[in-house]
């Protein structure tokens, strides 16, 4: 008798299991495409926004989502339906997603190389290789060069032909954070009871039975208990404007006045 094995849920890294998706659609349908669409991110209609929630969605489905052409107070996320406010009350004040828009731009850095002549930085010559730090592109020599210097040696260079299938060092290079465990898996939770971020695979495991929540749901309590006192810091502000600006008229009318007398 056949016996059934539970399948792992989304997201779960097994390091045993091939994919035979070539390298640039697994890119693509990993890291570019939109979860509600399924479109390509782009620059344009549907340049990739980050929530609250912390799900990427393209803008024209968040336009979509949220009705009247993208302005609205508050909408739910086209992917987690999660209610969250709008900043600006357009969804168009949605912070960019910095990590999918930089890989985008090295999917295509990646494409043109094999399509046309990309520049090294340094000289004339084909470049064979980027600095995923300084976001330049060197010919093989100018990237030992980079990678022996003291104040570029720790920088990550990866060379056009191995670039698409590491995207995890782009994210990293650009200030993303994985899971050290679960090098795949992107750090979604925060263990109140340990105090450490942790991803969903270890958030089931490691700390099971701790006081876990989602890293959205943390900065949205972040950010209420910082409301009222960023009001006090602005009133602050406000206050200590108000008396530097009398205290420069009082000092303008004293040496008007000193003038006069002299």
């Amino acid at each position: 008798m056949a016996t059934s094995v539970a399948q792992p849920f989304p997201g779960f890294y097994d390091a045993a299991k091939t994919d035979s998706r070539p390298t640039e659609t697994k890119l693509k349908e990993e890291y570019l495409t939109c979860e509600v669409c399924n479109k390509t991110y782009d620059y344009s209609k549907h340049a990739p926004h980050e929530l609250p929630c912390g799900d990427t969605v393209c803008l024209d489905c968040l336009r979509q989502y949220a009705g009247r052409n993208g302005k609205a107070e508050e909408m739910y996320c086209p992917v987690c339906d999660r209610l969250t406010k709008v900043p600006g009350n357009h969804v168009c004040c949605f912070p960019p997603s910095a990590g999918t828009l930089k890989i985008l731009e090295v999917f295509k850095l990646v494409e043109a190389h094999k399509k046309d002549f990309v520049p090294c930085i340094g000289c004339d010559d084909k470049a064979e290789a980027r600095c995923l730090e300084c976001q330049e592109n060197y010919c093989e020599e100018h990237a030992n060069f980079h990678s022996i210097v003291a104040a570029t040696k720790s920088h990550t260079i990866v060379k056009f032909n191995d670039i698409l299938a590491e995207p995890q060092k782009i994210l990293r290079a650009n200030g993303a954070q994985f899971c050290s465990k679960h090098p795949n898996s992107h750090l979604e939770a925060v263990c109140t009871s340990c105090n450490a971020l942790c991803c969903l695979v270890c958030a089931i495991t490691d700390h099971r039975g701790h006081h876990v929540k989602e890293i959205g749901d943390t900065m949205n309590t972040i950010h209420e208990r910082m409301r009222p006192l960023m009001k006090k810091v602005e009133q602050n502000t406000y206050n200590i404007k108000q008396w530097y600006q009398r205290r420069v008229r009082e000092s303008k009318s004293r040496w008007r006045l000193s003038r006069r007398k002299k």
